[in-house]
């Protein structure tokens, strides 16, 4: 979770985490990297079971009890959680905070993380979220609305891939790291979490 050794010679330090791992449906992402090369594990991948149903759909969360306790979501409620530095942010992945009027229509959070401007994506049709730094060089991206699917275009009229962070002109977003996760376990964690409202 924290990337922190608990044993040996390097006990104490903590690895940097480089990527969050999106669920993402096979066709949305072979559309945006179409080179992309299957990791295949003896045909593991067309298991249809998932091994650990009845513990999502329990309330047990796992063979150590929380040491700490927070009622602003359920236990298992789950959401994505950012650590930047210091900084630790939730965001709820309840469908309801992301919906919008119109379908494939998902709203987009614009947000700051300590002082790190972000811009926040989740859709729940396929489970994929993103994180993205809204700086680009000096300057901070506004989003003038929604994301259509995989897209969204800022207040200067260039679209974005938030699946790539990739920008009509060519510029990119710096992807921040985060976990999709059970709210007790990030709350465990990191106590001092904010967790995002509207």
């Amino acid at each position: 979770m924290t990337g922190e050794c608990l044993q040996g010679h390097y006990k104490g330090k903590k690895l940097e985490m480089q990527a969050a791992v999106p669920i993402v449906r096979w066709g949305v992402w072979w559309a945006a990297h179409p080179e992309t090369k299957v990791l295949t594990i003896e045909g593991r991948e067309d298991q249809r079971r998932d091994n650990y149903r009845s513990y999502h759909s329990s309330s047990d969360t796992g063979l150590f009890p929380p040491e700490h306790r927070d009622k602003r979501l359920g236990r298992k409620d789950l959401v994505f959680g950012v650590a930047l530095g210091e900084h630790q942010k939730a965001y709820s992945l309840q469908e309801k905070l992301w919906e919008t009027d119109r379908s494939g229509s998902w709203r987009l959070i614009q947000d700051a993380i300590g002082e790190v401007p972000v811009v926040v994506y989740h859709d729940p049709g396929n489970f994929s979220s993103t994180v993205y730094r809204r700086k680009v060089g000096e300057n901070v991206i506004r989003f003038a609305g929604p994301a259509e699917g995989v897209m969204a275009i800022d207040t200067d009229r260039r679209s974005w891939n938030l699946l790539t962070g990739i920008g009509s002109d060519g510029a990119i977003l710096e992807a921040v790291p985060h976990l999709n996760i059970y709210w007790f376990a990030w709350i465990d964690f990191y106590p001092e979490a904010i967790l995002y409202a509207e």
